[in-house]
């Protein structure tokens, strides 16, 4: 769904708004934030770290707000326990915390700190649900195994009432940590593939030359077809990605072949 202008929004109550995602945001998006709460004609600021905070209000719309706006309107940090981050393999994003495996003696927890720790498995649950059915799932010409049969009456269900039962989150989770699922389909590297295509996308659309746009979409076919680049790649396409990108244990005929790839497309 298109982010709404910041100009459309009325001074709704908190109770209104949903938290949805954190997610990237296009270049000079502003705060939608400038119009609920603060004096006439305020222009509020812009999002410029390119990370968001996505909200729904109460027609449904979505709208990008920094951290501090999206806090201010939702009553706090417990608020956004809940919110799948698609940025946490970002550059600069700090050190990678898998969300996907429970805190030790999460199970005994009780009162707040259980609820935190229930939102933060919901959270990665359907962050990894979104990664496989559709946010890498709509990547084109990627591979098929990304979109995978046992995860579609979840996305059903996630669909329909914008949020998974405990138990859908559970299986959810052990789908991920399941050994017979490859290093390829785990969160991380499902992260690292989104980060690099958004930011390949954004390259792809102000490339240019010729030879670099078809440099780029050569880049961009080779990630839809192995989930992975090399170190070379990631640096010739000028990306900025988290410090343990593409981690894998990558054959060596599979890296030659990405050195001595033909970009001409």
């Amino acid at each position: 769904m298109p982010l709404e202008p910041a100009s459309v929004l009325g001074p709704d109550p908190a109770a209104t708004w949903t938290a949805v995602r954190k997610d990237f945001v296009e270049p000079g998006t502003r705060c939608a934030g400038a119009g609920i709460g603060m004096p006439a004609g305020n222009k509020g600021h812009g999002i410029g770290s390119g990370h968001a905070y996505i909200l729904r209000d109460a027609a449904g719309r979505e709208h990008a707000f920094g951290p501090d706006c999206a806090l201010r309107l939702l009553g706090g940090h417990g608020a956004l326990d809940a919110v799948p981050d698609f940025t946490a393999r970002a550059a600069g994003a700090g050190p990678w915390r898998d969300d996907v495996w429970q805190r030790r003696g999460g199970g005994r927890q009780r009162g707040r700190d259980g609820e935190r720790e229930l939102a933060r498995q919901h959270a990665a649950a359907v962050r990894y649900l979104l990664l496989r059915m559709d946010k890498v799932a709509g990547v084109p010409r990627v591979q098929p195994s990304v979109r995978f049969a046992p995860l579609e009456p979840l996305y059903a269900a996630w669909r329909e009432h914008g949020k998974l039962t405990q138990q859908q989150a559970a299986r959810v989770l052990a789908i991920e940590r399941s050994p017979s699922t490859p290093a390829t389909l785990k969160t991380a590297n499902l992260l690292d593939v989104y980060t690099a295509y958004v930011q390949l996308e954004r390259a792809l659309r102000e490339a240019v030359r010729l030879e670099q746009q078809r440099f780029l979409r050569g880049v961009m076919d080779w990630l839809a077809r192995h989930l992975t680049l090399t170190r070379a790649q990631g640096e010739a396409a000028g990306l900025a990605l988290h410090p343990r990108a593409w981690q894998l244990e990558t054959p060596p005929r599979l890296a030659a072949a990405a050195r001595d790839a033909d970009w001409d497309g």
